[in-house]
């Protein structure tokens, strides 16, 4: 009761209420605040539109660059084949190492570099009686590289196989390559994954 008195007085009192600013009310503040320019908004906008150009081509010409070692990664693991296979591709190996011309130092380093890919002492043996006998021709592992869908795998083994950088082995990978129908891209990624 004894407050009632207090609130009618200060309910009629004039001035300022609570959270109510009369001197800032009677300040024009638009005024004083210069307009925010919309340049410096727009060069960003181009600015960041002109990186994110750049990094995308970049991230497209890395992916485009890598897509066959992405999207079909080519291993060579003797360990891990089927047993058909294993045989066709030592048998391209035998023809690949035999393309620069009978040399028993070629054939020691061409098995020597097969066993790096896991060909054991079977394979390796295989790959010599295959080389003393009569490689298969070009053709037939054409025909039966495009029969397994493994022409570049026939193609990596022969790389592997053939190893030295010689004229007519060079040659024989470029022929086989051609005949196998692989394009430029695959055989750049092959060469560039197994190349000695």
């Amino acid at each position: 009761m004894g407050m009632d008195w207090l609130w009618r007085f200060a309910g009629r009192a004039a001035g300022p209420r609570d959270g109510q600013g009369l001197a800032l009310e009677t300040l024009d503040l638009t005024a004083a605040v210069p307009p925010v320019a919309e340049a410096p908004s727009a060069i960003m906008r181009r600015q960041r539109d002109a990186a994110l150009k750049v990094l995308s081509a970049k991230v497209l010409g890395a992916h485009l660059a890598n897509r066959h070692q992405i999207s079909y990664p080519l291993t060579i693991d003797f360990r891990s084949m089927a047993e058909d296979e294993r045989n066709f591709l030592l048998d391209a190996a035998a023809a690949a190492a035999l393309s620069g011309g009978e040399n028993e130092t070629a054939l020691a380093a061409a098995c020597e570099r097969l066993s790096r890919r896991g060909a054991d002492e079977a394979a390796l043996a295989r790959l010599r009686t295959t080389v003393a006998g009569a490689p298969p021709s070009v053709n037939a592992i054409v025909e039966r590289a495009q029969g397994m869908d493994r022409a570049a795998h026939a193609y990596a083994v022969s790389l592997i196989a053939a190893g030295s950088r010689a004229p007519a082995a060079q040659l024989y990978l470029t022929y086989l390559a051609a005949r196998l129908g692989l394009s430029q891209e695959v055989v750049g990624s092959v060469n560039r994954r197994y190349r000695d």
